[in-house]
């Protein structure tokens, strides 16, 4: 087996598998709706796959925050959007470890039936754990250490409008920055700022 047929071949059954246990593909994310949640699996490397959720309502609500609701369709642009929020990393599984030179045709079948029944498992510990998609709270904070954009929103489906301008104006204090970016009018606003308006006009 070649590289080229190595890669092929991993990319399709990743396909192929996946739709057996109602996950959708789009490039290199494949996803699925469960009790409200939207989880995803980014397979960015061959040796191993992360596995990530949020609440469904979580991008729709943000995009017509940031004033891009053209982006809920499709549904796959949750997962490889540019301007979508990130999930929580619930998950790492290792999946192709070692030489291509080592694989044959049937072993991507066998190991993405064995990935995705570890998934499916992965997703019904964490429902278990989390039964509302509308009470279920992102982690706090982004990988940098700064008030995580997901959370915020997750705060203002809750109706914590004032914990979500209290935690902004901490941010600011501290120049945090949320990491997404509109230019409006020859302007740089970032996410806060849009959050911020919105929150203080439902007031």
């Amino acid at each position: 087996m070649t590289s080229k047929e190595f890669a092929k071949g991993i990319n399709n059954y990743r396909k192929i598998v996946g739709n057996q246990f109602g996950f959708k593909k789009s490039g290199y994310v494949s996803y699925k709706v469960v009790n409200g949640y939207f989880f995803y699996i980014l397979h960015l490397v061959d040796v191993c796959v992360d596995l990530k959720v949020k609440p469904l309502y979580v991008d729709d609500l943000w995009w017509d925050i940031f004033q891009m609701p053209e982006n809920k369709k499709p549904l796959s642009l949750r997962g490889n959007g540019a301007f979508a929020l990130s999930g929580e990393l619930i998950g790492e599984f290792q999946t192709f470890v070692g030489s291509y030179k080592n694989y044959i045709e049937q072993d991507f079948e066998i190991i993405w039936t064995s990935f995705f029944n570890k998934i499916e498992a992965e997703i019904a510990n964490f429902i278990s754990k989390n039964p509302s998609a509308d009470r279920y709270m992102p982690p706090t904070t982004n990988m940098r250490g700064d008030v995580s954009l997901t959370y915020l929103i997750a705060l203002l489906h809750n109706n914590k409008v004032h914990k979500v301008i209290e935690l902004i104006h901490e941010a600011r204090k501290n120049n945090s920055c949320c990491g997404m970016t509109q230019w409006i009018d020859d302007k740089e606003i970032d996410g806060y700022s849009f959050i911020l308006k919105y929150a203080n006009s439902i007031l």
